[in-house]
């Protein structure tokens, strides 16, 4: 019999949903005191379990006990299926289990509240949230000409799950939107798609940039001097993909220089962000810890998401998000 693995928390959220596979799976669980139990009799055991699959999910991998998750995991020599609750394959800990498992799935449903992100500084932007919030703190009562969502020109950059959820939200509030990604064709919440290689090319037409590609050796530090130079004066950088895909001296320098007017990124090079990184005391960046997509809608759809790919996996049927085994392979 296979042996499932999870954290505490989230058996306790999704047992009822795994309520008649006792014949089928035996399941374990990794407490935030990094003790493994059986997850249906609570009977602790004596040592970490060999097992065969696992969902490595906020509650795994943000707890106490992410050690002891991943040493199960790396020492169990016929381990199986790994899905994750992130899209994203090229953390080091992500990677090792790669490298490890048979089988390796992803989960792209933390694009909808990523999606909410973008929206939320876009709309701030636009209504110049810093000016209205410094007046309040000044008791000042001043009209501010502001803009408006409807009409502006969006550049998203990587067209997948996140940028496709954007879209469809800046296309009901009246925007446009021009997705680039490699793959041509209509996409659902763009006006159109453009190719890769008119990105320059692109930039001075968008109000807003926002980057959502995957980090490559082509994407990284693809936001450079080049880049923020061919940007409108008045326009808004957003970056929702990878910190590595923007070289960030020269976003400051351009900042400083006018050009883009305002930034806001979820994600930086270095994370956690030193507390002495000027990023944090730019006055025209907005810096939020990487927790775009840390919301219960993002935990429940990844469950949702492991769920459907386990009932998938008992039944021998086509895994969803199945990564190929050779994206794990370094040097």
């Amino acid at each position: 019999m296979k042996t499932l693995l999870l954290h505490a928390r989230t058996f306790a959220r999704i047992a009822p949903r795994l309520k008649g596979l006792n014949a089928a799976l035996n399941i374990v669980t990794v407490d935030d005191a990094q003790r493994f139990h059986d997850a249906w009799t609570s009977a602790e055991l004596p040592a970490p379990p060999e097992v065969h699959l696992a969902f490595g999910n906020i509650d795994a991998f943000y707890s106490p006990s992410v050690r002891e998750f991943m040493t199960a995991i790396l020492k169990s020599p016929e381990f199986d299926w790994f899905q994750s609750a992130a899209a994203g394959i090229e953390n080091p800990a992500l990677v090792a289990i790669g490298q490890k498992a048979k089988r390796y799935t992803t989960n792209h449903t933390q694009a909808e509240a990523m999606a909410e992100w973008a929206i939320w500084q876009a709309l701030d932007f636009f209504r110049d949230g810093p000016g209205h919030r410094a007046n309040q703190a000044k008791g000042k009562w001043e009209r501010i000409r502001v803009r408006e969502m409807n009409g502006s020109r969006w550049l998203i950059v990587g067209y997948g799950s996140i940028g496709q959820a954007v879209g469809k939200r800046v296309t009901a509030l009246g925007g446009v939107v021009t997705g680039l990604r490699r793959t041509p064709g209509p996409a659902e919440g763009a006006t159109r798609i453009a190719a890769p290689d008119t990105l320059m090319a692109e930039l001075e037409g968008a109000d807003v940039v926002l980057l959502c590609p995957p980090h490559t050796p082509e994407t990284e530090g693809m936001a450079n001097a080049a880049f923020f130079a061919a940007m409108n004066r008045d326009a808004l950088f957003l970056n929702l993909g990878r910190g590595a895909l923007v070289d960030e001296p020269a976003l400051m320098a351009a900042l400083d220089a006018g050009r883009p007017a305002f930034a806001a990124l979820d994600v930086t090079r270095t994370e956690p962000l030193p507390p002495k990184s000027p990023l944090w005391r730019h006055h025209k960046i907005v810096i939020t810890p990487h927790d775009s997509s840390d919301t219960p809608g993002t935990i429940a759809r990844g469950d949702e998401t492991f769920l459907a790919n386990l009932r998938h996996y008992l039944d021998n049927e086509t895994l969803k998000h199945l990564v190929d085994r050779s994206a794990f392979v370094t040097g």
